[in-house]
């Protein structure tokens, strides 16, 4: 199932929402190349862009979908279910 009611955002955009979720980070070809969890976006998406060493900085990471999810239990489950379903390339190797 893909994201539902997911926001969507350039990667390298700095202005991104202090929210908890679940995101995903897609490449030109809008692949998804991650999938993550996390209670601050913004802080998440900063230590991403940052850490140039990360696998999705191989794949020309451009955009982010996000979900918006208030509790760590249901981000949990649903970070796993995403990954179990796209199958995202940095999820295996990082």
């Amino acid at each position: 199932m893909p994201f539902w009611n997911a926001k969507g955002y350039r990667f390298d955009v700095g202005n991104l929402p202090a929210v908890g979720g679940v995101y995903g980070i897609l490449n030109s070809a809008r692949s998804v190349i991650y999938v993550g969890r996390t209670e601050d976006l913004s802080r998440r998406i900063g230590e991403h862009r940052n850490n140039r060493y990360h696998c999705m900085h191989r794949y020309d990471p451009v955009s982010i979908v996000f979900e918006v999810i208030t509790t760590e239990k249901e981000r949990i489950i649903r970070e796993r279910t995403l990954i179990a379903e796209y199958g995202p390339p940095c999820n295996k190797t990082c």
